[in-house]
């Protein structure tokens, strides 16, 4: 029987550093009253996504479906708690930026949901 292969999503720049700070901001940027829920993990499960970048390499990082979707879960925190004007000066990246990645997160993960 043939083992299934775990797929990985590669995150490269500006997206990826996008990544690295929003899971920055859900952990210490604000407080979010029900982390667990709005997240769907643990604060500590959660801070490991963080400690995944280790310095952002160049080439981007890799990310299970599970780690996407934490991600996801984070900026659409994010981007709802900071909005407009507050993401960018926080991230760096327009909110609009934010939204465009959400989207495409979406898809990724409607897609893999269909594949299941």
């Amino acid at each position: 029987m043939e083992t299934p292969r775990i797929r990985e999503y590669l995150f490269a720049s500006p997206a990826g550093g996008l990544l690295q700070t929003v899971v920055n901001e859900a952990l210490h940027g604000f407080r979010l009253e029900h982390f667990d829920e709005a997240m769907g993990t643990s604060r500590e499960e959660f801070r490991k996504l963080l400690g995944h970048f280790g310095g952002f390499p160049e080439d981007g990082v890799s990310l299970n479906l599970c780690q996407v979707s934490d991600f996801h879960n984070a900026l659409r925190e994010t981007l709802q708690e900071l909005g407009t004007e507050e993401f960018q000066t926080r991230t760096g990246y327009t909110f609009e930026y934010g939204q465009r990645i959400l989207l495409e997160l979406d898809g990724l993960i409607s897609a893999e949901s269909i594949d299941k």
